[in-house]
């Protein structure tokens, strides 16, 4: 079985993209790469901290300020010096896409949607595009070897679950948009993200895809990023850019341009 973890950016208001994304791992890695993640934690955190109460939140990692019920409070990162936030925060993007399945044959890869903000229906969307292309994995993958295996979606808790679930479930029964999903087992699961380094890793790959998309448009992260999207030759195919122009093909972001060429 895959398990597909995401996160989003790009939620508050204003944004210019809607960002969902994350990885998809097998069933017999996702312990082991939650082990890396764990040591690479530990490995910083000053000596008396708890390292099971830093959370791998990439922007909270950089400005160590979060937001609790409309209030800015410091973060617990504070604790750390800048220097070893920043040296985490890179260790964990060279970890992640550095990480070698133990059956090669079932490698983990990335899955993501990044939705223009124009679109009243992002959220919905970025969900559809990208519940099918891991569905659509699992089905290229179950022809190709045949062997067929399903996957399950864990993503971080929001207040949308309902609305998630429903789309899912709706999809799973009838074609939509795009079409049937046939090979995921059940409705999206969600999670707290404290509680699961897996979830915390999927917050980089959206967060990492957002630098690039958003108004900073830093390819700092995004171009490690780029070569572990599910690919079907030389097709992008993990990750979609949904914009304005997208079937003009007059954006030359990685994917967008993998499109064009192939």
């Amino acid at each position: 079985m895959y398990l597909l973890y995401l996160d989003e950016s790009g939620t508050h208001a204003g944004a210019p993209a809607f960002v969902l994304a994350g990885m998809a791992v097998h069933e017999h890695d996702a312990w082991h790469l939650q082990q890396r993640l764990d040591r690479l934690v530990a490995g910083r955190v000053p000596k008396g901290l708890d390292a099971s109460l830093f959370e791998l939140h990439a922007a909270e990692m950089k400005n160590p300020v979060k937001n609790v019920r409309g209030k800015k409070i410091k973060s617990i990162w504070a604790e750390v010096p800048v220097s070893d936030r920043f040296s985490l925060i890179a260790a964990t993007y060279r970890s992640l896409v550095g990480y070698k399945s133990k059956d090669t044959a079932r490698p983990t890869v990335l899955f993501g949607a990044v939705v223009d903000g124009s679109y009243p229906d992002r959220e919905q969307r970025a969900y559809e595009e990208v519940l099918h292309k891991f569905d659509e994995m699992l089905t290229r993958r179950a022809r190709d070897s045949g062997v067929h295996e399903r996957g399950i979606v864990i993503h971080d808790r929001r207040v949308i679950e309902g609305d998630v679930q429903g789309w899912t479930q709706s999809w799973r029964q009838v074609a939509g948009r795009i079409g049937k999903l046939t090979h995921i087992a059940d409705v999206p699961f969600f999670a707290d993200s404290r509680a699961s380094r897996l979830i915390q890793a999927a917050d980089f790959v959206s967060w990492g895809l957002f630098r690039y998309y958003g108004p900073a448009q830093d390819d700092k992260y995004s171009k490690l990023l780029w070569p572990r999207f599910d690919a079907v030759g030389e097709s992008m195919h993990g990750l979609i850019h949904v914009h304005p122009g997208f079937r003009g093909g007059r954006c030359p972001c990685p994917p967008c341009a993998s499109r064009a060429s192939s």
